[in-house]
């Protein structure tokens, strides 16, 4: 929806004090969000570069989305239930509240403020990292994770040690990475591709050895005992499409 001013984005929240979802999409001239539905479910927040801060957030929103917003500089705290948090284009944002232990999905992506992530949560299973110049390291990986991504970080310069829950793993067009932490005998997808700085030796993942290749060209893989193919580890382009593909509906159904 779009809202020409502050006034009547509140006067639609007074009248409709059970919304479950609320979408904020081109509205320049929002400069701040009155109190929002403590029914709330879904809040999307999508180019409105007025914005700079927000209010408390309802204790029973599951998705949150805020996208395109330059002059939002902090998030409130989170609350307890969200699932899925996704950020997109907020070059002002230097920090992130904690996360707490209900979030499954994170994604920060062209946040260039951005030095550092907060502690993940051991609830986390899925984790994307893009864009992001100002990330040098992430956190330590709880657990339960089952998919990382940390795509065009050029100042990354190392990767916590990868848990025995991981399935899918992209790295992607990160410079100063020089080394990767043993790969978990867990994973069916993987993806390393423009890291000019790994070793050109490359990694085993149980019976597959990963040849890492030049920038501009994904890795290859080949079979080191008579192991089908099928039952062991993939490393093709096409996956990454598929992970977009999940992460994409993921996000998109979090709400159902």
């Amino acid at each position: 929806m779009r809202f020409e001013s502050n006034e009547k984005l509140t006067a639609y929240v007074s009248e409709n004090p059970e919304l479950k979802m609320l979408e904020l999409i081109d509205c320049p001239g929002l400069t701040s969000l009155p109190e929002l539905p403590s029914t709330l479910h879904f809040l999307l927040i999508r180019h409105c570069p007025g914005l700079t801060s927000m209010p408390a957030l309802p204790s029973t929103l599951i998705n949150l989305r805020i996208d395109k917003c330059p002059g939002l500089t902090s998030l409130p705290a989170l609350p307890s239930s969200l699932a899925a948090l996704t950020l997109d284009s907020c070059p002002a944002l230097t920090s992130l509240p904690a996360l707490l232990n209900s979030l499954k999905y994170l994604r920060v992506d062209n946040c260039p403020g951005l030095t550092n992530l907060p502690a993940l949560p051991n609830s986390l299973t899925e984790l994307f990292v893009e864009n992001c110049p100002g990330v040098r390291s992430l956190p330590a990986r709880p657990s339960t994770l089952t998919c990382l991504w940390a795509c065009s970080c050029p100042n990354l310069s190392s990767l916590p040690t990868l848990p025995s829950t991981l399935t899918s793993l992209l790295v992607e067009n990160c410079p100063g990475l020089t080394s990767l932490p043993a790969m978990p005998s867990t994973l069916t997808s993987l993806a390393i591709h423009s890291c000019p700085g790994l070793d050109s030796r490359g990694l085993r993942v149980g019976q597959l050895f990963i040849s890492l290749m030049s920038p501009g060209r994904p890795s290859r893989v080949s079979r080191t005992s008579s192991e089908p193919l099928g039952s062991g580890l993939f490393v093709a382009r096409h996956l990454i499409q598929k992970a977009q593909d999940a992460r994409t509906a993921y996000s998109g159904n979090a709400t159902k």
